[in-house]
This record gives C-alpha cells, structure tokens and sequence, in this order.
C-alpha cells in the first residue's frame, strides 16, 4: 500500500449561523481550493498574507498548496512561520510531519505526527497519516494502532475502516478485517477500494463466490482500477474460467500496455494453450529488462524452448536452477529433467499447472 497523504486546511469556512475566527480572504481561499481552483486559492492566501502577514492559518494553507505542486521546501518554510505564529496548530505540524517525510525525512515526519497528536488527540488526519508512514517504514503494528485511534475517532469513515482492514488481513486477522470491509461498504456502498479488498481478502480466504462478486462491483465502481481487474482474472482462473480471466488481462492492456503482470499471464496463457509463438511475443520484451525477475526470465526460456531455440533457452533455465531463487530454481530443474518427453509437453504442463502463479 502507497502512503498517500492528506493535509489539512486552517479557516474553514464556518457553518451558517457560526462566528468565523479567520479573515475573508482565508475563508475564500479555502472555499476556492476545495473546489479545485489552486489559482484563485493561491490569490486569495497571498492576499490574505499581503493584508495580515501574521495569518497561521493563510500560512498553513499556502503551504498546503504548494505541497500539492510539490514543492516542498516553500510549503515547509510556510508551515515553519505558521507553526512559529501558532505553535499550538495541530494541522501545520501534521502538514509538516508530512511534507518533511516526502523530502526523505520520514523519522522526522512521524516524529511531528507524534506531537501533533499529543497536542490533539482528536486530530484524525494527523493519525491517518502517522499510520501511512508507519507502514512505510515497515511497522505494521504501529500503522495498526494509528489507524485505530483513527476509526475511534471517525467510525463511520470508509476509506479509514479499509485501511484498517487492509493492515489487519496483513497482519493475519481476516476476520477483523472481513467484518471492517462490510462495515466501510456499509457506510458507502460506492466506496470501491472496499469492494475491491474485500475481493481480495475472500479470495485469499478461498471464498471464490464473494470473491468474484466484490471484485465485479468494485470494477463497475471504478473500471480503471487494473489492479482489482488483475485479482479478477486471478479468481476467474481458480474458478475455471480461464476464457474470461483472458479477457480481464486484455482489458487490463487495453488500458495499461505497462503491464507487465497482465503481459506475464497471458504469455503462461500461451504457453499452456501450445501457442508458443504468441507467448514468446508477450514475454520477450519483458524478460530484456534489467530488472526482469525469475518468474518471467523462467517462462520466457520455456517458450524459447518451445519454439526450437534450445541453445537460447538451455543457459537460461541452467542459470536459474543455479541460482537463490528457491521457486523458479526448483522449477527449472524440473523442466529441465521433464523435457525428455519433449519441450512441447513439458512446457505445456508447467505453464498449465502453474498459470496465474
């Protein structure tokens, strides 16, 4: 999971009827900025700033846009001067907590998190985004705890309930997770990333039935997520129905010619339907990257052996069996031990086999 962060705005504009703490000017900006016009948002802060350079709050959101561009130096150095106005504002140390790690810093970054949610225990944002860099620091338990405290605080939020899931199906807990899934679709039966975890999730669990279901209505929430569409495809396989798990990986490079894993999987596809030829199309280019891993540069001489190029394809499947990679040595030791009932039928078989793995 990508930890992508979210910042907050100061001078939110106040509910009918409510007395406004911020000037005009702020107020537009933020009322600007949710609607997507960072021009006239950047105007009205710095008018804002021009009228009143004491303003945290036109600091802290001229800030926050500029991280959204960003650039992150300016967007420090104005969460710097609000912090220095208002030391007490719990959204500028979160925003820069956050723009300090996506310099690099990120012990820095969650070290402001830390105090900011000292300061403000009710900070939500500060605890989603303490949650996102622990888990890019590798530290699922604590991106656990934060999102938690999170859900405590907004237990009605979807995209909070999935991330939560999300890290507990990581960390082993399926059923916490399967019943925080529901939940999120609960709040919002639109929300796609929950349907699409929640496919996840029951596929891993082996619930093939709930699986598919979750995965087709996340892609008609969402028919540009190519990664819920490649888990699709993935479950349409182990429920058979390989024809339609081909047409999800098409779709996928319909949209997404990059895709390597969709690239891979219809080249096993190949294989294990004996066209050969139409294999070594997918997988060559792919297996000519510098960064071509065992499982590609595996099928790849399995189909150059396929289609009679044994002397490209003996050094290729020798070397993998030499190497550390404990799977795909395994493998071509034993394609290379098979093939004396010939490369076709040994091919077929591994590919047949192991197609989607």
């Amino acid at each position: 999971m990508e930890p992508a962060p979210a910042f907050s705005l100061t001078g939110l504009p106040p509910r009918p009827g409510a007395a406004g703490d911020e000037p005009d000017l702020t107020r537009r900006g933020v009322v600007l900025h949710l609607d997507g016009d960072r021009d006239g948002a950047r105007a009205a802060y710095e008018a804002a700033l021009a009228d009143d350079p004491t303003s945290a709050s036109a600091h802290n959101n001229l800030g926050f846009l500029l991280a959204q561009e960003g650039r992150w130096d300016e967007a420090v150095s104005h969460y710097q001067r609000a912090l220095e106005l208002r030391p007490d504002s719990t959204m500028a140390l979160a925003n820069m907590g956050i723009a300090r790690a996506s310099q690099g810093n990120v012990e820095e970054g969650m070290r402001l998190l830390r105090e900011a949610v000292d300061v403000e225990p009710r900070n939500t944002l500060a605890w989603d985004n303490l949650a996102r860099l622990a888990l890019l620091q590798g530290d699922a338990a604590g991106a656990e705890r934060a999102w938690q405290a999170a859900v405590e605080l907004e237990p009605d939020d979807p995209e909070l309930l999935t991330s939560l899931a999300t890290v507990q199906a990581a960390r082993g807990a399926r059923d916490q997770a399967t019943s925080l899934l529901r939940r999120a679709i609960e709040c919002d039966p639109a929300y796609a990333p929950a349907w699409s975890r929640l496919g996840t999730l029951s596929f891993l669990r082996q619930d093939l039935g709930v699986a598919t279901d979750a995965l087709e209505r996340a892609l008609e929430l969402a028919p540009a997520d190519t990664d819920a569409r490649h888990q699709l495809a993935m479950v349409l396989l182990a429920r058979g129905r390989r024809p339609d798990a081909k047409a999800q990986l098409e779709a996928i490079l319909a949209q997404a010619p990059d895709h390597a894993s969709a690239a891979i999987d219809l080249g096993i596809y190949a294989l294990a339907d004996g066209d050969a030829q139409a294999a070594l199309a997918r997988l060559a280019p792919l297996a000519a990257a510098p960064d071509a891993g065992p499982r590609i540069r595996f099928y790849h001489a399995v189909a150059l052996d396929m289609v009679g190029r044994r002397e490209e394809a003996d050094p290729l499947l020798r070397a993998l069996a030499a190497q550390g990679a404990p799977r795909y040595s395994e493998r071509a030791r034993e394609y290379l031990g098979e093939r004396q009932g010939g490369a076709d039928a040994a091919g077929r078989r591994d590919a047949d086999a192991h197609a989607g793995n």
